[in-house]
């Protein structure tokens, strides 16, 4: 079978999807611009129809099963977003659904989950033990796995992301987006390896397992540290696609600290009077901390929105408002 994904793979997931999502904004950015010397570009992913880019791959894998098969159970796991996607599609497609989320899933997020029509299970203390018990149980009651990275048709959707940017910026120079468990990172590279698109992955300091994997040539555990970026920590599944990708075609990539996360999140709260969740803030503090962008047309992938309103107000007291 064929690994790599490529372009003619990502334009075919566009073309299936584009009815279900929406195509998301890219605004240029003056205070970032000015900031880092390049011309810096905003892909508005947390504006998307569930309040993330996960909608894209959600429905392109759910696109890619026949629909006599709707009739057996799905299952998932997530932190978050990847669920939001799931039962959305559980809703618009008329599948029954349950979700596996794992202790350390944001209040926020689950209370989200909680208006959709879909199971909830807490199981395991991290991303990877709750995707182990999906993908047990899918198997076990013989239904259907729809995972949140580790998937080429979950790939493809997230790469779809880099149609829309080559339509909205042809001359883009970068690209900088959260990595997870890698899907959106994976589908980027597949859709820009050899165009002259360096594409960059950003991970917390506490939680950067795909950087560590790269740097060591295998796998890693995932960290037991704790980092307010929740929707990227939890680890790699073995064997998965996305690492291979990731070690093959990523051009670059930037580990973050808890403190350059929230000053990102206050910069976009004070200069784009935006709330935008930790993961979609790594870009930004990337950018902020890096000199290696100037003159350069570069893109920003806000990955999601949804942040604990205590987080920010903790943030807003630490720091105060820079703009007074």
């Amino acid at each position: 079978m064929n690994k790599r994904i490529d372009r003619h793979e990502i334009r075919a997931a566009y073309d299936r999807i584009k009815g279900d999502i929406r195509q998301t904004p890219l605004e240029f950015s003056p205070a970032l611009s000015r900031l880092s010397g390049a011309n810096v570009y905003l892909k508005m992913e947390h504006q998307q129809l569930t309040g993330s880019f996960k909608l894209r791959g959600v429905c392109n894998k759910v696109r890619s099963i026949d629909e006599s098969d709707f009739q057996q159970p799905f299952y998932a796991a997530s932190t978050g977003n990847h669920a939001a996607a799931f039962a959305h599609c559980a809703r618009q497609f008329g599948f029954k659904g349950t979700l596996f989320l794992p202790e350390t899933i944001s209040s926020v997020k689950r209370k989200a989950l909680e208006h959709f029509d879909v199971e909830l299970v807490i199981h395991g203390k991290n991303s990877m033990e709750a995707e182990a018990k999906a993908t047990e149980t899918a198997k076990a009651e013989n239904g259907i796995l729809i995972h949140p990275y580790n998937d080429r048709a979950i790939i493809a959707g997230q790469g779809t992301i880099g149609v829309e940017i080559e339509k909205q910026l042809p001359d883009v120079n970068a690209v900088l987006a959260p990595i997870g468990g890698g899907g959106l990172i994976s589908g980027l590279c597949s859709y820009f390896h050899n165009e002259r698109v360096r594409v960059v992955g950003v991970q917390p300091e506490k939680a950067s397992e795909m950087i560590d994997s790269i740097e060591k040539g295998f796998i890693v555990e995932p960290s037991t540290m704790t980092t307010i970026s929740d929707a990227t920590a939890g680890g790699i599944e073995a064997n998965s696609l996305t690492f291979e990708i990731c070690q093959n075609q990523l051009d670059g990539y930037h580990r973050i600290s808890e403190k350059e996360i929230e000053e990102a999140i206050l910069f976009m709260v004070n200069e784009h009077q935006m709330i935008i969740e930790a993961a979609a803030a790594l870009p930004v503090a990337a950018l902020l901390k890096s000199e290696e962008y100037k003159d350069q047309n570069v893109v920003l992938v806000l990955t999601g929105r949804k942040i604990n309103p205590k987080l920010i107000t903790q943030i807003l007291m630490r720091y105060g408002n820079c703009n007074e």
